[in-house]
C-alpha cells in the first residue's frame, strides 16, 4: 500500500490538558504537590477552580462543593500522613483510604453532592482472597463491579461520559502493573516482558495557518507493535473518536510508523488549536511519565481487557485497592510477597507510582498538566 505524504504544518506542543505549568522546587516534591492540593481547602480557591475549570455555574453549588472539598481533602491528607510512617505491610491500606478521599473530592468537583448518592458508599471494586493459596501476581485479578461505586464515579470524572458497562469485569493485576511506565525496570525484572504500552514518539498538535486547520500527528516504533503482538489498526481504532480517526502516512524515520488525524479541524488561530483538539487528545488516553530531564513522555496503553479506556490514574488507583485488600484480608500473602521476587515491583509501585498518582490527581483538580522538577 502506498502511503500518502504528511500534511504540511507547524508542530505545536502536545499536552494532556490545554493549560500547562512548569514548576521547580528546592524542597520535597511530595510536599509541594500536597501544598497545591491542600490549597483547595480555601473557600475562595475552591470556588474559583469549581467555576473556572469544572464549569459549576451556580454560586450555591460552588459553596457546597467548597465545604465538601475541605472535608475530603483533610481526610485524605491525614490518612496520607499516617501511611507515610506506617510499615510496608500496612501502609498500602492507609494510602488507599487517602486516595479514596481524593477521588471523592474530584467527583465532588465534577458532579456536586456526592455524599447524597449511593456510589459514595461503595468501592466499585472487589477482590476475594484464596484461603488455600497465597496471592500470585501472575494470576491475581481485580473485579470491576457492575454496580456503581467510587471507581465508576471516578472513571466518569476522569473520562467525561457515563460509565458504559453494567457487567462485572475482571482485570489481571499483572496487566495493571504493565501500564505503569515509571516502574518499567521493575516490571521487566519480574516478568521478563515489556510493558503493555506503546511509546508515543514526537506527538504534536499540527497547525496550518493558510488553511486554518489543526490535526494530531505522532509516531510509534515499529518494534513496539510486534513486541506487544498488536496491529496498528487495532490501536488506531482504540484511540479514534466519532469526529476523527487516524491514517498512516510516510515516516521520516524508517524505524517508526507515523500517523495523523484523517480529518483536520478548522480553528481560528494556533492558540486555539490545542483547545480545539482536546477531545481527540483525551480519547488517546495517554499514559504519562516524567523523565530525569523534566521532560514529559507519553505512551498509549494497549486495551485488552475492557472495551473502554482505563485512565492512568484509575490503573494505579486499582492496584492500590488490591494492595490495600491484601493488607486487610490476607496478611499471609503480604508476608509471602515481601519475601518474594515480586516485592521489588510492589515496592517500586509504592515509592514511585503512588507519588505519580498523587500528581495526576493534582492535574485533574486544576485541569493543568504540571511538570514539577528539582531546581537543583
Amino acid at each position: 500500500m502506498t502511503l500518502r505524504e504528511q500534511r504540511s504544518g507547524r508542530p505545536l506542543e502536545f499536552h494532556v490538558y490545554p493549560r500547562v505549568s512548569e514548576e521547580g522546587t528546592l524542597g520535597n516534591a511530595e510536599t509541594i504537590i500536597w501544598a497545591s492540593i491542600n490549597h483547595l481547602c480555601s473557600v475562595s480557591v475552591a470556588d474559583f477552580v469549581a467555576e473556572r475549570f469544572h464549569k459549576i455555574s451556580r454560586k450555591r453549588d460552588r459553596r457546597r462543593v467548597a465545604a465538601n472539598l475541605k472535608l475530603y481533602i483533610r481526610h485524605a491528607a491525614e490518612f496520607y500522613q499516617a501511611a507515610s510512617v506506617a510499615k510496608p505491610n500496612t501502609a498500602p491500606l492507609i494510602y488507599y483510604y487517602s486516595f479514596l478521599n481524593l477521588a471523592k473530592a474530584l467527583c465532588e468537583l465534577t458532579k456536586p453532592g456526592l455524599h447524597e448518592r449511593e456510589e459514595c458508599y461503595s468501592h466499585g471494586l472487589s477482590w476475594r482472597p484464596n484461603p488455600h493459596k497465597v496471592a500470585d501476581l501472575r494470576t491475581e485479578r481485580v473485579s470491576i463491579s457492575g454496580k456503581r461505586g467510587m471507581w465508576q464515579a471516578l472513571w466518569e470524572s476522569l473520562v467525561g461520559p457515563a460509565y458504559p458497562s453494567t457487567s462485572r469485569i475482571e482485570v489481571p493485576v499483572r496487566a495493571l502493573f504493565s501500564y505503569c511506565p515509571e516502574i518499567s525496570a521493575e516490571y521487566i525484572k519480574v516478568f521478563s516482558f515489556r510493558l503493555g504500552c506503546l511509546d508515543l514518539e514526537s506527538p504534536s498538535v499540527m497547525w496550518d495557518q493558510k488553511s486554518r486547520q489543526a490535526w494530531l500527528k505522532f509516531s510509534i516504533p515499529r518494534w513496539g507493535f510486534w513486541s506487544r503482538k498488536v496491529f496498528a489498526p487495532a490501536v488506531l481504532a482504540q484511540i479514534s473518536t466519532s469526529r476523527s480517526n487516524y491514517l498512516e502516512v510516510k515516516s521520516k524515520n524508517k524505524e517508526s510508523r507515523t500517523f495523523e488525524s484523517a480529518t483536520p479541524k478548522s480553528v481560528s488561530s494556533a492558540d486555539d488549536a490545542r483547545i480545539a483538539l482536546q477531545d481527540d487528545i483525551h480519547a488517546m488516553n495517554v499514559v504519562t511519565m516524567l523523565t530525569n530531564r523534566a521532560k514529559m513522555s507519553y505512551f498509549i496503553p494497549i486495551q485488552r481487557y475492557t472495551s473502554f479506556p482505563l485512565p492512568q490514574a484509575l490503573v494505579s488507583y486499582t492496584i492500590l485497592f488490591w494492595l490495600g485488600s491484601l493488607v486487610r484480608y490476607d496478611p499471609h500473602s503480604v508476608q509471602w510477597l515481601m519475601d518474594s521476587e515480586y516485592w521489588v515491583l510492589i515496592d517500586g509501585f509504592m515509592s514511585q507510582s503512588r507519588l505519580w498518582l498523587l500528581e495526576l490527581f493534582q492535574w485533574a483538580f486544576y485541569q493543568t498538566e504540571t511538570t514539577l522538577y528539582a531546581a537543583r
